[in-house]
Formats: C-alpha cells, sequence, structure tokens
C-alpha cells in the first residue's frame, strides 16, 4: 500500500465537495446521441448513364437503390409515322418523388428468369436513359407485336391510354449522344442494355434466350436486336410481378379518357413550336387535320382539334384519383366551324376504364344499353341481368360461369365462340374479354397429357406431347414446319397441336420463319421446367395446383 507523500493532500476542495453534492442529488438528465450512417458519397457507375440528359433527367439513390426522376418526355420529335393510331398524344409525365423511376443497384441474378412472351405485358420493363420509359414490344392483349403492327414512330414509341410516351424498342438513336457502345438504357432488373454492338464495336455472338450475355468484365448486360425481342427479352436480374407488371414501378397520369383507334389516319409531323406547346399533324385517307395542345403550369390541357371541317376545342384538368381511377373534369366549348368528324373517336368517360381491365363480364351483364353507366332503370334489373351468367341454370354464378365470355354457355348460344372438347384439333378457344388470368398450357392440359393417368406429368410425357403434335404437322418428316404446313386443315390431332400453331412465332426462337422440332421440344420443355419444382423430373398435383394463377 502507498501514502501520500508527506505535504500533498487528495482531499476534495470545497468547490469540488459542493460540485460533487449538487450532481449527486439534481433530477437526472438525458442526453439522447443520433449517429447517422455516413452518405454514399461514391456514386455509382449505373447514375452516370443519365449524365448525358442532365437538367431533363435527374438521379439520386441510396445504398440499394437508383431513383430516376424526368417528364418522359424525349427532346427528339414524336408519332411520325404512325399507321395504327389511337389518337393519344405526348403529354408531361411528373416521374418525381415518389413516383420516380426505382432500379436496384445490386442486380440479383434470378433463379428462374421470367420472360417478356409470356409476362409483363402491362408497364414498363426498361428505362432510356433519356428518362423515356419502355415497355414490353408485345402489346397488353398478349400477342400483338407493337412494331410489325405499324403503332411505332421512327424512334420506336408511342403514347399509351393516358397519354405518356414510351418505347417499344430499343432506343439506339441514343447512341448518337451517349456515344457509340455505351448502354442507351437500363432494364427495371438493374442490369444495362447496349445497342446491336458490345462496347469493342463488334456485334455479340453468343446471346442467351434473353438478349444479353456476359461481358469480358464478366458482368452481364442486355443487347438491342433488330428482331423479337428487340431487347430484354425477360429479366436475368430478379424483379416481382405485379398485376402483369413490374412492382414498384411509376404511374403515368392522364387528363382525358382513353381515345379509340382512327381507321385511315397516319401521322406525318410533330411540332414543339414553343415550350409547352405542340402539334401532332396527321391525314385520314389523304384528308389533312391536326391537334394542337397547350400544357399550363398546373397540368390542365387546351385541344384544339382542326380539320377542314372548322376547329373544336376542349379544355382538360388534371384527374382527381379516386375510385375507378380518377374523375375527369371536362369542358366542351362549341366549335368555330363544324364538327369535325371522325379526328377524336370520342369514347365515353366511364367507359375507358372497363376497357382497360379488357372487359368485366359482370359490368357487361348490367350495362345493357352499353354506355359505360349503370343507370338506375338498369340498377333495377340487376338481378335479372345476373342470371343471364348462370349458364348451368342452379341458381347460383361460379367464377368459371363469370370467366366466359359473355356469360354464354359451351353450345355457344347467342352467336358466342364453342369451347372445343380436350384433344380436339385446335385446342380451347383463345384468350376472351373478361376471362381469368391465362393459366399454364401444361396445367389446363393435364388430364390429356398424363397417359398413365397416375396424376403425375413426366418429362417424357411433355416431351413425347410435343414431338406428336410436331409430327402431326410435319408430313414430308424434314423436321421443319413452314407456316404453310402449320395452316393445313386438320393438322395434328394432338393436345399440343393448336398450342403450336398458335405460338409458332413465340416458339420460333431465331425468327426465321420457320419452326423446328428442337424449338417445339424445347418450348415444351422450358413449360415443364417452369413447373418442375424440386426439379425431379416429375409435375406433381402439388406443383401443378402451385402453379395456378
Amino acid at each position: 500500500m502507498l501514502d501520500a507523500h508527506e505535504g500533498h493532500s487528495h482531499a476534495p476542495s470545497p468547490q469540488a465537495q459542493k460540485k460533487i453534492i449538487r450532481l449527486n442529488t439534481e433530477t437526472p438528465q438525458v442526453h439522447l446521441v443520433v449517429q447517422r450512417r455516413p452518405a454514399d458519397t461514391v456514386r455509382p457507375d449505373l447514375a452516370k448513364l443519365f449524365d448525358p440528359f442532365k437538367g431533363k433527367v435527374d438521379v439520386r439513390f441510396d445504398r440499394d437503390y437508383l431513383f430516376v426522376e424526368s417528364n418522359g418526355m424525349p427532346d427528339h420529335s414524336m408519332m411520325t409515322g404512325i399507321t395504327a393510331w389511337q389518337q393519344q398524344v405526348p403529354l408531361p409525365q411528373s416521374y418525381t418523388g415518389g413516383n420516380a423511376w426505382t432500379i436496384p443497384l445490386h442486380p440479383v441474378p434470378a433463379k428462374n428468369p421470367l420472360s417478356t412472351k409470356e409476362h409483363f405485358f402491362r408497364g414498363a420493363i426498361a428505362l432510356a436513359v433519356n428518362g423515356v420509359p419502355i415497355f414490353n414490344p408485345i402489346k397488353n392483349d398478349g400477342k400483338t407485336d407493337t412494331l410489325k403492327a405499324g403503332e411505332l414512330d421512327q424512334w420506336g414509341g408511342h403514347c399509351g391510354r393516358a397519354d405518356d410516351y414510351h418505347y417499344h424498342i430499343a432506343p439506339v438513336h441514343l447512341e448518337k449522344i451517349v456515344g457509340a457502345g455505351n448502354p442507351v438504357a437500363v432494364a427495371l432488373d438493374g442490369y444495362p442494355i447496349y445497342g446491336y454492338n458490345d462496347p469493342n464495336g463488334k456485334p455479340p455472338t453468343d446471346l442467351d434466350w434473353l438478349n444479353g450475355h456476359k461481358g469480358p468484365d464478366g458482368k452481364y448486360h442486355y443487347h438491342a436486336t433488330k428482331q423479337f425481342p428487340y431487347l430484354n427479352g425477360g429479366f436475368y436480374g430478379e424483379v416481382v410481378e405485379r398485376d402483369g407488371q413490374v412492382d414498384p414501378q411509376p404511374r403515368a397520369g392522364g387528363v382525358r379518357p382513353a381515345l379509340r383507334g382512327l381507321k385511315g389516319a397516319k401521322i406525318v409531323g410533330f411540332e414543339n413550336p414553343k415550350p409547352n406547346s405542340y402539334v401532332v399533324h396527321y391525314e385520314v385517307f389523304g384528308d389533312k387535320r391536326s391537334v394542337e395542345y397547350t400544357v399550363a403550369d398546373n397540368g390542365s390541357v387546351t385541344f384544339n382539334f382542326v380539320s377542314s371541317q372548322g376547329t373544336q376545342t376542349e379544355n382538360y384538368t388534371p384527374r382527381q384519383r379516386g375510385a375507378g381511377g380518377g374523375n375527369d373534369r371536362r369542358n366542351t366549348e362549341p366549335p368555330t366551324g363544324r364538327q369535325p368528324q371522325g379526328n377524336r373517336g370520342r369514347a365515353d368517360e366511364g367507359r375507358g376504364e372497363v376497357e382497360r381491365r379488357g372487359g368485366d363480364p359482370i359490368v357487361k351483364a348490367l350495362d345493357s344499353n352499353g354506355d359505360g353507366r349503370i343507370n338506375k332503370a338498369e340498377l333495377r334489373a340487376a338481378a335479372q341481368a345476373l342470371r343471364t351468367l348462370d349458364s348451368n341454370k342452379d341458381g347460383q354464378v361460379t367464377a368459371e360461369e363469370i370467366r366466359r365470355p359473355g356469360g354464354q354457355r359451351q353450345g355457344g348460344e347467342g352467336g358466342g365462340p364453342q369451347r372445343r372438347q380436350p384433344g380436339q384439333a385446335g385446342g380451347p378457344r383463345g384468350p376472351q374479354p373478361g376471362d381469368g388470368p391465362r393459366q399454364p398450357w401444361i396445367l389446363v392440359h393435364a388430364d390429356e397429357i398424363d397417359l398413365d393417368k397416375d396424376k403425375i406429368i413426366s418429362r417424357d410425357e411433355i416431351v413425347g406431347e410435343a414431338t406428336k403434335a410436331f409430327a402431326g404437322y410435319d408430313t414430308n418428316n424434314d423436321g421443319k414446319l413452314s407456316q404453310a404446313e402449320l395452316s393445313v386443315r386438320g393438322g395434328s390431332r394432338s393436345a399440343m397441336g393448336g398450342f403450336l400453331k398458335g405460338h409458332s412465332k413465340e416458339i420460333d426462337r431465331d425468327g426465321d420463319g420457320i419452326l423446328t422440332r428442337t424449338e417445339a421440344i424445347g418450348n415444351a420443355e422450358r413449360m415443364f421446367a417452369k413447373m418442375d419444382g424440386n426439379k425431379d423430373g416429375k409435375i406433381s398435383a402439388t406443383e401443378m395446383e402451385a402453379s395456378r394463377r
């Protein structure tokens, strides 16, 4: 033990004693300290892809996501060259704040990549580096190639039902701005999309079925192609599909009801004479017309529909979102001349939402006069109207009866399409308005494929079915089917025969117009793999039910 040296005291001073007493007797004070994670200061490479369009496109990011903001309007002209026109015109969109595009910074390869031939027919699948969204080249009917249908302008874009401009093919024209060998877009799974060539200036020769491959740096990316799928043919990375589209993604905000196609129309020019003012020039069977419109700061839009018969002006204010997709407040001014015929194809406000959903059979049953509204008289007759959906007259309406078009019986009363019996050439009738989600083909035809009736579909059974279906059309046994061979009446009598005929262009992976035996069998194997969850070469009853949509 050590003692203090002589003459030195360790007792506290009177002042120190007072402070000690005060600290031990006063009410305790709690001090909260907030520690913040250091900000991400390293700008991700994905954000740099949008740099050539600073001022038009803004980006921000956190540790996991890149957020891209834009108004969806490109610097180039729009709409010129479209021959199948729904009468929509480009309007600025508010892809900002909580409605910005969200792209993962650290994409993760998916265990079971999803194809754009079978999924994502709604909404965007990619974002161009100029802030313009890119939709599936196949439109929301699940079968129409928008490019081949004449629905796209010279840049590969057009407007949707909310007057939202978007591309449907890869915007390779942006290479003139971003530079050859640099990405022109980013898929919503986080992987970039390049033009027709690799960064080395040469076209890739090893693209996979998703239109992508790994570059010399070992990183995966997609490429543009001149044939379908034109850009990413699906998602190599993980994405969430909800209601037929990638989730999350921004919503477009329209100001007027969706319109209908205008027969004989061709868009011949587009102008942007001053900020927020636009002119779309078009012809209808040679008759020159135009839509002149101006967007105000508050988002309201004034349209002037001009033709040789006069000018009609319509004013719209932004939709107030609510039940049914929003309420339009529209004021239509009297025309200065005779009302132009057919230049707008006006649709009733209440009808647009029903048509966008493909037609609700219950609404159709109630709406007896087809005006898009259910009036008081129709409501009073609702009970009787709903009985038309009860096809088997058992006093109740099942989900299956609702899915049938117009509640018609299978016999086709009322001129409706008849449902083919299983195994009949051509297979079941195709998707109809009001049908439920498209079910996997194997699930629908399980009883026909399951030859040994053990309630299990083996790989050999599905491959055998594809081989049999192909052989039914391949009369010369050369292993190839032309469209002429597929069009022969009668054709294949197997369950898959109608599927091959109806989906030949999708199954034709190289797009050469010839369906090979290898392609047919390969498609069947891919269908099988999607349902064979445990990869044991068999689809059990449990796996079958799990695939139901």
